[in-house]
């Protein structure tokens, strides 16, 4: 008994020793995301609730955990009976953290042109991602906002669509 016992704590030391180079090294070849994942300017299409409102917006992430925006939505005019619409523009600035697996927290404050300014949380998952000169780089994002829209009424649930837009040209490409 104490001989299978004297073998369990130098197993689990070992198991522990490969597990953590394991995950060491998946970061390192492209199987672990990264804030470096979420680098460039992203399209986003927001969808308010049953398509109460929608939202087409520009992201833009640095690669290092920061997000600016902007955006211009389109929501039903408060107290309207005839279905008016009212045109809503604005910026965002925020942070982002993605895990290994691709998900993560956005956290942004929201500065609308109808006054609003509100902080805001998402939680997102990268849905598409290309593998660039070692790294996972996410083309596309699904999103959902933990509270009701901030901008339009009536605690309305809040999804977004985003599409990693090509990067601008260099300057540096050759003509052909």
């Amino acid at each position: 008994m104490y001989k299978k016992k004297s073998w369990f704590i130098p197993n689990v030391l070992i198991l522990c020793a490969v597990v953590g180079v394991s995950a060491a090294k998946a970061g390192e070849d492209g199987k672990c995301y990264t804030e470096a994942s979420l680098k460039g300017t992203y399209a986003v299409v927001a969808t308010y609730g049953a398509n109460v409102a929608l939202a087409l917006a520009l992201r833009q992430f640095d690669g290092q955990g920061n997000l600016t925006g902007t955006f211009t939505l389109n929501e039903p005019t408060p107290g309207s009976s005839t279905g008016a619409r009212t045109i809503v523009t604005g910026k965002q600035v925020g942070t982002y953290a993605i895990n290994c697996d691709g998900t993560g927290i956005l956290t942004r404050t929201v500065t609308a042109s109808n006054g609003v300014i509100a902080t805001q949380m998402d939680d997102f998952i990268v849905t598409k991602a290309i593998v660039k000169d070692g790294h996972l780089i996410a083309t596309e994002l699904e999103d959902m906002q933990r509270t009701p829209s901030a901008i339009v009424a009536g605690g309305i649930f809040l999804i977004r669509h985003y599409t990693r837009l090509p990067d601008p040209p260099t300057g540096h490409e050759s003509d052909q």
